[in-house]
This record gives structure tokens, C-alpha cells and sequence, in this order.
């Protein structure tokens, strides 16, 4: 192998903003590979969201470092941008023209460029990459908020990718047959992170130490994959019991969720999350099934695991063949109670401890490693065994 090819700068743009209170799978790889090579994350937020922060003087939100060699920019799209397909292309050629002059300021040499959004792909010829590398993490087209042509531009990016990753087993069987040197990594975990909610020393913090158990949390997105009425029947059914959600509104102002049982706590930051695992005595994944959720691999089971807790979950197709062991699933919305009520009778204090095995294999360190051993290769194994397969965890 050359010397350039030890040695590469990331560019990645993706469309989950850098923050440190829905810390992602863009995120923690990003992190793995900033302490080796020099990387710069873009991404987009809404202009009212940007602005807002701006006026808050909270500038360092968009525009900063996470480490010597991780920089990040937030761009906001333009007024109107999701509904007039000429301003959205515009903000994503803004964005561009702002990640490649933080390139060249950086001197930024033998660039991979790591996407995450598929429109990107108008733009890529201004970036003068060595490689193109497209992780897949969600089904685009199933999103309300999509533009219209995503389809279209995904499938541009994924014939144009040197590599292509997917970020579970349903996107991999979504993605068959484009492009051949295409990997499947299941969502990674922070094992050591999580792993702190099962410790004495590890505080609960105050905003939940109060509220009435048993707890049923959940953290993460708060957005149009969450069955509310699921998550109403649960509040309705079982007063006595408290649903606690953590996170970020998407493209909502509050909750659809009127009960005195349920509370949802807002953004909350990364570190914070064990203490907050901790207070939960059953972990949810209320999903509700359609298009966009039946290709997800959820990063929060394995985050939920490490804590020790045990995990409810509708039938999400990669949490079903991965988890079904140590997660319970529910199709229903009484039995989904039912499912809890076991949980809670049957305590499993042993669970991390089951689950280290898949937890090593899990790691977003062991993941970066495979991605890079991949995307250095000179042939990038396009007729290997490698391809169109799912690592084990």
C-alpha cells in the first residue's frame, strides 16, 4: 500500500447536525477516525433552529472543534428550502462551497469523502476526493421531510461509491445488487459509556430522581417513527406507571402525548445519558412499523444493553434477528404491556454481563477499524467475500 493511502483527511457530510445531545452513529465514527486522521463534519439544521441560537449566542453550537483533529460546521438550509427544490439545491451547494474552503484552510490532503445525505452527490466534483465513501444509516424516501428525488440521487451516489456501507441488515437487503463493494455494520455501542449506568457512584440526575416509578424511558429522536398511540395506550392503560422520554423534537413543537404520566425531559447531553439509564427500570423502542422504520438498526438496543436494563421493542426487523435473545418484542400494543409487566416481575440484573460478548464485536472502535482495513484497500475487495454480507456481532 502507498504512503497515501496510510494517510488520508475525511470529509464528511452528513444530515444529522454535530451535537452533543443525540450523539449518533455519523458522530462516534467520526470520533474513532479523528484520532488518526484530520476530519471536517458539515451538516444542516433549520433556519428558525440556527438563527434562534444565534441570537442566544450560542455560535459554538454550529461552528468549532470536538478535538485537535475533529472540526465541525452547521449550515441552516435556506427559508422555504424543503418545499422548493431550487432552494434546497442551493443550501447544499452553500454548504459545499463552505466545507471545501474549511478544507483548503486546513490543507487538507488525500481526502476520503464520507457521505451521509445522498444530495450531496450534485456536488462531490468540487471536493477533488481520492475515494467516495456512502454510509447508509436511513431510508431516506420514507421521511415525510424528503425532497422529492432522493430515490434518484441515492442511487447516483451509491453506483458512484468506491464503498458503501450500510447500517443494518434490512438497509443491506435494501441495497443488493448496485453496487457490489457494498459492507453491512450493524449500529455500534460505547460499551464503557453505557456500562455506567450499572455502577453505585454513577448520580441520578435530578430532573428525574423524583418522578414516580416504575420508569419506562426511552432517548433518542423524538420524531415521526415514535408510535404515540402506542405510547398513549401504555400512559391510558397503566397509570401507575411513568414514561419518561429524553431528546430532541423533530419537526414537532411537544409531544402528541396529554397525560399526567407522561414527561418528556428535552434534550439531554451524551455524558449524561447513564445517569438517566440508570433511573429507567425497562427501556422502550416504540416504534411504529412502516417504510422508513422496517430498514433501521436502532443504536440505542445495544446503548439500552450495556446499561443493564431489559429493552421492550415492536418488531423492528434488525432488532429482531440481532437482539431477539435479550430484547422483548411485542406486535401489539397490550401485549407490548404485557411484555413490560415481565419485565418488570423477572428483573435481570445479569444482563450486561450476557451481552459482552456482543459488545466487543459491537464497539464503534471495532467498526472503524473494518471500515478503514476496507476503504484502504487498493482493490477494495469488489469481488470479495466481504461484500454484500453483514458483520457479526
Amino acid at each position: 500500500m502507498q504512503d497515501a493511502d496510510k494517510s488520508f483527511d475525511i470529509i464528511c457530510l452528513s444530515h444529522l447536525k454535530w451535537e452533543h445531545t443525540l450523539f449518533q452513529r455519523p458522530q462516534q465514527l467520526m470520533c474513532q477516525f479523528s484520532r488518526e486522521h484530520k476530519v471536517i463534519y458539515v451538516a444542516h439544521c433549520s433556519t428558525k433552529e440556527f438563527f434562534g441560537s444565534l441570537l442566544r449566542g450560542r455560535i459554538k453550537d454550529y461552528v468549532g472543534r470536538y478535538n485537535k483533529n475533529l472540526h465541525y460546521m452547521t449550515m441552516p438550509f435556506l427559508p422555504f428550502s424543503r418545499r422548493i427544490g431550487f432552494l434546497h439545491t442551493m443550501t447544499v451547494l452553500l454548504t459545499a462551497l463552505a466545507a471545501t474552503a474549511l478544507a483548503r484552510r486546513l490543507k487538507f490532503r488525500n481526502i476520503y469523502l464520507w457521505l451521509y445525505y445522498p444530495p450531496f452527490v450534485k456536488q462531490m466534483k468540487m471536493f477533488h476526493y481520492k475515494k467516495l465513501i456512502y454510509d447508509c444509516m436511513d431510508l431516506f424516501r420514507g421521511f415525510r421531510a424528503s425532497i422529492s428525488n432522493v430515490q434518484e440521487l441515492e442511487n447516483d451516489l451509491l453506483r458512484s461509491a468506491d464503498v458503501v456501507f450500510t447500517g443494518g441488515r434490512s438497509l443491506q437487503k435494501s441495497k443488493e445488487g448496485i453496487n457490489p463493494r457494498t459492507y453491512c455494520f450493524p449500529s455500534g455501542v460505547d460499551y464503557d459509556h453505557f456500562f455506567k449506568a450499572t455502577l453505585p457512584e454513577t448520580p441520578i440526575p435530578e430532573d428525574i430522581r423524583n418522578i414516580r416509578h416504575p420508569i419506562l424511558g426511552y432517548f433518542g429522536a423524538v420524531d415521526e417513527r415514535i408510535d404515540f398511540g402506542l405510547i398513549d395506550h401504555i400512559c391510558k392503560t397503566r397509570l401507575e406507571w411513568s414514561v419518561v422520554f429524553l431528546g430532541p423534537l423533530v419537526q414537532m413543537e411537544r409531544p402528541p402525548i396529554k397525560r399526567p404520566n407522561f414527561h418528556h425531559l428535552g434534550k439531554k447531553k451524551y455524558s449524561d445519558l447513564p445517569g438517566y439509564l440508570k433511573a429507567f427500570d425497562v427501556c422502550l423502542m416504540p416504534f411504529v412499523i412502516s417504510e422508513l422504520t422496517l430498514h433501521i438498526s436502532p443504536t440505542k438496543t445495544p446503548e439500552y444493553l450495556a446499561g443493564g436494563k431489559p429493552v421492550v421493542s415492536t418488531p423492528i426487523p434488525d432488532v429482531v434477528s440481532d437482539y431477539s435473545d435479550v430484547v422483548a418484542i411485542a406486535s401489539e400494543p397490550d401485549e407490548f404491556i404485557k411484555k413490560i409487566d415481565e419485565c418488570l416481575i423477572s428483573r435481570q440484573d445479569d444482563l450486561h454481563i450476557r451481552i459482552r460478548e456482543k459488545a466487543e464485536a459491537k464497539s464503534w472502535g471495532h467498526i472503524a477499524e473494518e471500515m478503514r482495513k476496507i476503504i484502504q484497500s487498493p482493490t477494495l475487495h469488489s469481488s470479495g467475500d466481504g461484500a454484500m454480507k453483514c458483520q457479526k456481532g
